[in-house]
């Protein structure tokens, strides 16, 4: 089965880190298929990838920008030929001799994807954007948010993804519009992350966008939430209108008029941004926004 397996490797100016898990994985594994691929490095480190040729059946791809881990791997995706392909992240050096637990879970529980769960050291801020993304993933349903970049794909999911990537980056949330034959591993490993390559404003962008991509739940909230909102205003308005009228009451309002005139303002700004967000990706789909650009294949 072992020459039968293709190994994804996305890296962004961890070159080292790139090369020291193609080493393990040669060793460990020598039938493997490696592909690195390069998202859009500085050149030092697209240098350090070229010149390293020691290893047997390994592919490298650089992209022409930063197009985003996602990306990445659907441009390796496009090179896989095999019956299955895992993606490591290029600081899983401790995931190397969990494959086998990989393989064996998607044969024996005919799972067509495999995802490899451990426990990571993260920063704090990555540890609570990554708890955000999760729980607004779990809004969606069950096992939504769940996974890792450590993951196998049989090679039918991966044809599927390959032929319809269509600018979407988003890859665990595309694997459920797929299939629902999902397999979870937990395994007894720490993994040492590498230092973070995406500044604070980069990662929420990412955590934000997950969540709109994976679900209209934002825009079913707004509907429902808009509705209370003018069934409370509704009753509000009748009370007061209730004692003018019927007790001849004047009723003193200009505060409590502006602060109903701000709030009623801001939510409709909010929910004019939450539409704009959903605008933009149509967009993106209509202009047909290239998910990933080859600018160079080295094997």
């Amino acid at each position: 089965m072992n020459d039968q397996v293709t190994v994804v490797i996305p890296t962004f100016n961890n070159a080292k880190g790139a090369i020291d898990l193609v080493k393990l994985l040669a060793l460990n594994f020598p039938s493997f298929h490696l592909i690195v691929v390069d998202d859009g490095s500085d050149a030092t480190h697209w240098e350090q990838l070229k010149s390293f040729s020691k290893v047997p059946r390994l592919k490298k791809i650089r992209l022409a920008k930063n197009f985003g881990q996602h990306a990445a791997l659907y441009a390796g995706m496009s090179q896989v030929k095999t019956t299955y392909m895992i993606t490591m992240d290029d600081d899983h050096q401790n995931l190397v001799t969990q494959i086998p637990a990989l393989l064996a879970a998607s044969t024996e529980g005919g799972h067509a994807v495999v995802y490899g769960l451990f426990t990571a050291r993260r920063t704090w801020l990555r540890s609570v954007l990554t708890a955000m993304y999760r729980s607004l993933s779990s809004v969606v349903g069950v096992g939504h948010g769940k996974g890792s970049g450590f993951r196998l794909l049989r090679s039918d999911l991966v044809q599927a993804l390959s032929k319809n990537a269509g600018g979407v980056q988003f890859l665990d949330e595309r694997i459920r519009w797929f299939t629902d034959e999902i397999g979870f591993v937990s395994l007894d490993v720490k993994v040492e992350s590498f230092k973070s390559r995406y500044s604070l404003g980069k990662l929420l962008s990412l955590s934000i966008g997950k969540s709109f991509y994976a679900t209209d739940f934002p825009l079913r909230f707004m509907a429902v939430f808009g509705a209370l909102m003018a069934l409370v205003n509704l009753a509000i308005g009748s009370f007061f209108l209730y004692k003018k009228l019927i007790h001849k009451i004047e009723v003193p309002g200009f505060t409590s008029l502006i602060v109903s005139v701000l709030f009623s303002t801001g939510l409709l700004l909010f929910g004019l941004g939450i539409l704009a967000t959903y605008l933009r990706q149509i967009l993106l789909r209509v202009n047909h926004a290239p998910t990933y650009h080859i600018q160079e294949i080295l094997e």
